[in-house]
């Protein structure tokens, strides 16, 4: 006889209510009431007031934009008010604008701020600081990149100019910067406000027509010297690869155009010919293409002392995009030392140091997705690019990058 007993244990539910208001007593409208470790959440009405179905013995997160995050334990309480105090560091937070620093609460304009140093954002690999901002900063728009060592585009208000530069003013450690802002290393950066008003036209005029991006470098924050060494590696695939017809496929098509009689090999060269004969296929789509890769090395001395304040940092990075011949490196040299000599008297070196190398020739990627799979790729047996891979037409997608193949070696 089996005289075992099982017993069912339900966890039970309980109701909790209660109000969310400021410090003067005002409701916090749409505040976050969630059970700490679940995704069991509410938010206030107008009123600031709640109601949510719990577990016993439950932590509740009650959070909001601008004020500080509170965990309540109810205990044996059902009914809750929670007031919610102001987040005071965020009012306070420095920014930079034209004409120096200031607070954030004291600062009328419009203005976003993102903080890259000792952040998560800081280790991605980005060549550009434009990616950095891209999706973090609200109301600024950042177009893509065709190509490596390009710089996307970027629009703070809008298109202010049909022919003339939408570009917002780039303001490097409170000196306009007149180069290009991929000649800024994003590794060196600590913080980039954005400033999206009229405000900012205070100081540079017209010239800020477009917004301003104010950028301030790293410094030095340790009495002994801190030496950082960053690497990283990333690739690059096809998101969504051309699919490419092959040779049989090609053929008819070709045919049905052309009005000829299905599997007539009309259509094709001499040269053509005989690939076909034999089953040759070029698949040019993977001629020109290949994994990418991006590749960052920087080293950074800083530090600082009674008077004295230092950052010194290189950098070379390297980026091999998915196309053939689509190569970029730069080097890149930041020096910042600043002294006070006196009181009163303060000395500061700020230099820098940016090389470029763009790629001469790039894939051509019309070319691969209009030439033949029967084309001739190579017009001899050492490798040598043939330019007209149909006698005529269309060039060769690789010209100029494989092998050096260009006019100057006498061949048209």
């Amino acid at each position: 006889m089996d005289n075992s007993v099982s017993v069912a244990v339900i966890q039970q539910k309980r109701t909790i209510t209660g109000t969310v208001v400021d410090k003067i007593g005002e409701p916090v409208i749409g505040a976050n009431v969630v059970e700490k470790g679940t995704t069991n959440g509410i938010i206030t009405d107008i009123d600031g007031r709640f109601t949510i179905n719990v577990e016993n013995n439950v932590t509740l997160k009650i959070s909001y934009i601008g004020y500080v995050t509170q965990e309540i334990t109810p205990g044996n309480q059902s009914q809750l008010n929670i007031v919610l105090l102001e987040d005071l560091q965020a009012l306070d937070e420095v920014i930079v604008i034209g004409y120096g620093t200031a607070r954030r609460q004291d600062y009328t304009g419009s203005v976003s701020s993102v903080k890259l140093e000792n952040s998560a954002m800081s280790v991605l690999p980005n060549l550009n600081v434009l990616e950095t901002l891209k999706g973090n900063v609200a109301g600024v728009n950042i177009g893509a990149t065709g190509s490596s060592g390009e710089d996307p585009s970027m629009l703070i208000r809008g298109q202010n100019s049909i022919n003339g530069s939408n570009d917002p003013l780039i303001v490097l450690d409170g000196v306009i910067f007149m180069g290009k802002i991929s000649d800024i290393n994003p590794n060196d950066i600590a913080s980039i406000d954005v400033l999206k008003d009229a405000v900012s036209s205070a100081v540079y005029g017209s010239r800020a027509a477009n917004g301003i991006i104010a950028i301030s470098t790293k410094k030095g924050h340790s009495e002994k010297p801190m030496i950082t060494l960053n690497t990283s590696l990333g690739f690059h695939v096809w998101q969504d690869e051309p699919k490419m017809m092959n040779g049989e496929r090609w053929l008819r098509q070709v045919n049905d155009v052309a009005g000829n009689t299905p599997g007539s090999t009309s259509v094709l060269t001499a040269k053509e010919l005989d690939n076909y004969n034999n089953g040759s296929e070029v698949s040019w789509l993977d001629e020109v293409s290949r994994t990418g890769t991006v590749q960052e090395y920087q080293l950074a001395v800083s530090g600082s002392a009674k008077g004295l304040n230092y950052y010194l940092s290189t950098s070379y990075n390297d980026h091999k995009g998915i196309i053939r011949g689509d190569d970029y490196n730069r080097i890149s040299i930041l020096a910042k030392i600043n002294a006070d000599i006196t009181s009163w008297l303060n000395i500061g070196v700020d230099a820098s140091f940016s090389r470029r190398d763009y790629p001469e020739f790039i894939a051509n990627m019309t070319s691969a997705q209009t030439s033949g799979p029967y084309s001739v790729m190579y017009r001899d047996q050492e490798g040598n690019l043939e330019r007209w891979p149909r006698e005529l037409g269309t060039e060769n997608p690789l010209w100029g990058v494989s092998d050096g193949t260009t006019e100057k070696n006498g061949y048209p």
